[in-house]
């Protein structure tokens, strides 16, 4: 059967390696976002010489512009999706700000999916009965989230801001998935595991060797990190608002679970996105 998947961040990392999986099957159709068209354009050459499959696309946004959210939607068309991967994420380790003025971090990962999210709901562009998955990860552990101060204004630490960000997609994913009970829609999101691939790169040579060091001896190759994300990609349970880690449902921080948490969250994102919603 068809099935349209968009991924976001999908020109590296485990959104590109599960698109090497995924178009290997003609049936699918794949329309992956990233802000780096030179990426975009060589994601696009790769996938078409390891298959015959024509329906790869590669369209262009900062997922951490609201704004750009914003245009996208206004200047880009594509058919109805089954599956929606969430996936575009960074950490920045000393303190950057959006288009918008916003966190970068908090900006990127977690309302580069809330808005992203909302045009695809709003303008019906995605199919009853089709799936939702967010990466998050094992990072959210130890943290909570201040309401009152999102962006960490008073003490930035970029790893923390990064770790926020994750167990945000976990509540993020919570919320939606009640809200889209009705229609049929499955919402989960995943810890894919520390994976070796470019993340981190985007920062200073010094924190850049730092990670790449801590990934070669501590982390696991990228199919090991892609295989949560195909699992929630091809799996036919009918299961929402969950966290998963290695294939299976499994335990996320106690601030996660937080139907309160979740709220406030998604006020807070609505206030904070209003302008572009």
């Amino acid at each position: 059967m068809k099935k349209n998947i968009l991924i976001t961040g999908g020109t590296s990392g485990i959104g590109f390696n599960a698109a090497k999986t995924l178009v290997k099957n003609p049936e699918n159709n794949l329309i992956l976002i990233g802000k780096n068209i030179n990426k975009g354009e060589l994601a696009l050459r790769k996938l078409r010489e390891i298959s015959k499959n024509k329906n790869i696309t590669f369209l262009n946004c900062d997922l951490s512009s609201l704004a750009e959210i914003n245009n996208f939607f206004k200047v880009n068309k594509f058919s109805k999706l089954d599956i929606l991967v969430n996936n575009a994420g960074a950490v920045f380790f000393n303190k950057s700000l959006s288009k918008e003025k916003i966190e970068k971090t908090f900006a990127l990962n977690h309302l580069g999916y809330f808005l992203f999210t909302h045009f695809i709901i709003k303008k019906k562009l995605i199919k009853k009965n089709s799936k939702i998955i967010n990466v998050a990860s094992g990072a959210h552990w130890g943290v909570d989230i201040d309401f009152d101060d999102l962006q960490m204004t008073k003490n930035y630490n970029g790893w923390v801001a990064y770790k926020k960000s994750k167990l945000c997609n976990i509540l993020f994913t919570k919320k939606l998935s009640q809200i889209l009970e009705k229609d049929g829609i499955k919402v989960n999101c995943l810890h894919p595991g520390f994976v070796q691939t470019n993340f981190g790169s985007n920062n200073n040579c010094i924190i850049k060797l730092g990670i790449s060091f801590a990934m070669k001896f501590g982390g696991i190759n990228i199919n090991k990190g892609t295989e949560t994300l195909l699992y929630l990609i091809r799996t036919q349970k009918k299961i929402s608002g969950e966290y998963f880690y290695k294939n299976k449902i499994s335990p996320s921080s106690n601030f996660s679970m937080s139907k309160v948490n979740a709220d406030k969250l998604w006020d807070k994102s609505l206030e904070l996105s209003s302008k572009y919603l």
